[in-house]
């Protein structure tokens, strides 16, 4: 497996648009370490998730991808530009 390197770890993690659990039971999406929505449930999550990354990846060419964090491990929820 080749080693990333530093740039290629933050370019990755600026690519992530993470659902995670937020208060009570209310969703946000992260891109990296910043917060872009807040307040929604899981369904309106998952579904703004993924345009906004569909839409990144169709503007900019760069990859995106959705997790979903609300468990032991991140679940893949989709993938664009990345296989």
């Amino acid at each position: 497996m080749a080693k990333t390197t530093i740039r290629e770890e933050e370019v990755i993690m600026e690519s992530i648009y993470a659902i995670r659990p937020g208060e009570g039971r209310q969703w946000c999406i992260t891109l990296g370490r910043q917060l872009v929505r807040s307040k929604l449930s899981p369904a309106a999550a998952i579904q703004l998730a993924r345009r906004l990354a569909r839409e990144r990846y169709q503007r900019t060419g760069a990859p995106a991808r959705v997790e979903f964090l609300g468990g032991v491990a991140p679940i893949v929820l989709g993938m664009y530009g990345l296989r």
